[in-house]
């Protein structure tokens, strides 16, 4: 009986044993990757917005969002007083100053310790306007009314999508 058993036993081909195990390493070294650039995400974030907070920053990047045609950008001011918003220049691009036409900025005013939302359209860029991938520097340039007024820079990285 044991004869029998061993003459009509089939294997698994070694070639087909090894296409699995790549198969099984690839998606293993796939998921390891997706991990750890969400991870790298969180931490770039985190450290971001500890950073903004040391230096004694009065505005603080809330959240950056675009729809292919503009930027949806929030933001909070921390101070005890009012800031105006005057200009975001995004590099690699031209300015997004608060005139017509160039950004959509609904109140350029934010109050103490409030949160503002505004709408930055681009505007005669060079390279296109957004473009999925491109990753800009924006520099939000404000005042605030603060006794003395002071100058507040705010500078975020973007990667548009």
């Amino acid at each position: 009986m044991m004869k029998f058993f061993r003459k009509h036993r089939k294997a698994v081909s070694p070639v087909i044993a090894v296409m699995l195990l790549v198969a099984v390493a690839v998606a293993a070294v796939g998921a390891y990757f997706i991990w750890f650039r969400s991870f790298q995400t969180q931490t770039q974030k985190s450290v971001q917005e500890s950073s903004s907070g040391a230096l004694g920053g009065s505005l603080q990047m809330v959240s950056m969002t675009d729809d292919g045609r503009a930027y949806y950008v929030v933001i909070k001011n921390t101070s005890g007083s009012t800031i105006t918003l005057n200009a975001v220049v995004a590099n690699p691009g031209s300015d997004l100053n608060n005139t017509a036409g160039t950004a959509t900025i609904a109140n350029g005013s934010i109050a103490a310790q409030a949160t503002q939302t505004f709408t930055l359209t681009p505007y005669n860029w060079a390279s296109g306007g957004i473009i999925r991938g491109t990753t800009r520097t924006f520099t939000f340039k404000a005042t605030d009314a603060a006794t003395p007024p002071a100058e507040v820079i705010l500078i975020h990285t973007y990667t548009d999508s």
